[in-house]
């Protein structure tokens, strides 16, 4: 049986808007999630330590649109941050139905050590390409998603 990565016809570049997007997306998400492993830390859990590390006490309902996932997604991801020592909730002191999420010292350590990923994954696009082709990707992704923000 032949692969479709194997097969003449595909070409992800030639496809749709959105598979190139996803493309480039998981492309960039990969290189991170290299650099991730031997922490034995998911994407996901990479970028829920950062918001918390710049949002102390943010709340489980407010972390959904910035990671963009469900909230069983987020009970699950704070449940495994919390089982690897990473985070700690505390009930709202307004209302004790919300809980607080904040970085232990641990998880402090790891967020600090760690926001430079990004950077170096962006540092080799920016090699692929002119300063001004990087600024004008940013601004047309950005422009993508503010036609869909919109409706």
């Amino acid at each position: 049986m032949m692969k479709v990565s194997e097969h003449e016809d595909w070409q992800w570049d030639k496809g749709p808007i959105g598979r190139v997007v996803k493309t480039g997306y998981i492309t960039l998400r990969k290189e991170v999630e290299e650099q991730l492993r031997p922490l034995g830390l998911t994407h996901t859990q990479w970028s829920a330590l950062g918001v918390i590390r710049h949002y102390p006490g943010i709340t489980p309902s407010q972390l959904e649109p910035i990671l963009m996932i469900e909230r069983p997604s987020v009970t699950s991801l704070m449940n495994g941050l919390a089982n690897k020592g990473l985070i700690i909730r505390k009930d709202h002191p307004q209302d004790g139905r919300y809980k607080q999420i904040y970085l232990t010292d641990a998880g402090l350590k790891i967020a600090e050590e760690t926001k430079h990923f990004t950077a170096l994954v962006e540092e080799r696009v920016k090699e692929g390409m002119t300063a001004a082709e990087f600024e004008s990707l940013k601004t047309l992704l950005v422009k993508m998603v503010g036609i869909f923000q919109k409706e």
